[in-house]
């Protein structure tokens, strides 16, 4: 999936949160389930960083950014429904900055 036009990513002074934009949410589609990656891994931009199974497609994650994974989106794993929402809302994961 090419992360610079389906992924964002936002700074913040500790952590940076990486999520799916509204053009990511268009073109997958309604998404079904999603595997998001463990706290505390460890990721270098282009890792794998979980998959999304939707109506249009499965993907998987490559990473934008490097670092530590320090909070996952858990609200994802029971409402992966929640990604089709607001952008603001669709985020995945935060890595220490």
């Amino acid at each position: 999936m090419a992360s610079e036009k389906y992924l964002w990513v936002k700074k913040g002074d500790n952590t940076t949160r990486i999520g799916l934009t509204s053009a990511g949410q268009e073109a997958l589609g309604k998404v079904n389930f999603i595997d998001l990656p463990v706290v505390g891994r460890e990721i270098k931009v282009g890792d794998s960083t979980g998959e999304v199974e939707a109506q249009k497609a499965v993907i998987e994650f490559e990473s934008p950014v490097s670092g530590t994974i320090v909070l996952v989106n858990d609200k994802l794993t029971d409402n992966p429904e929640l990604l089709n929402g607001s952008e603001k809302d669709a985020w995945l994961f935060e890595v220490n900055n």
